[in-house]
């Protein structure tokens, strides 16, 4: 069986995983984590002041979600933005805390590279 992607069954699950965390590197490279109090390796279902955050978050994506199907919001403005603050950080040496972070923010380059 295959979806959208034309992947088949543990592919898929792979693929969609490995997404899922590139854009968990996009959100941290963002700056989400600071700006909203994320604690990094924090259970989002588990801890409830990481449950309120999650909430936040995820209306934050529906908003950004329905605001691209009104038209109200650009993906082309906003990759230019992106590409705009990956220049400006790609000035200063970049630092990871742990070997997990650096594979995260490199998931996020690589995601960002494709924009």
């Amino acid at each position: 069986m295959k979806n959208r992607s034309g992947i088949a069954g543990y592919g898929f699950r792979q693929a969609r995983t490995r997404t899922l965390i590139q854009l968990g590197g996009l959100i941290e490279k963002a700056g989400l984590f600071e700006a909203v109090g994320l604690i990094p390796g924090s259970d989002l279902q588990k801890d409830p002041q990481m449950q309120e955050i999650a909430l936040g978050l995820l209306g934050a994506f529906i908003e950004i979600k329905r605001d691209l199907q009104k038209g109200e919001a650009s993906l082309e403005l906003w990759k230019l933005k992106a590409q705009a603050f990956l220049n400006e950080a790609s000035k200063a040496p970049l630092k990871f805390r742990s070997e997990e972070e650096k594979e995260i923010n490199t998931g996020a380059n690589i995601a960002c590279e494709l924009l």
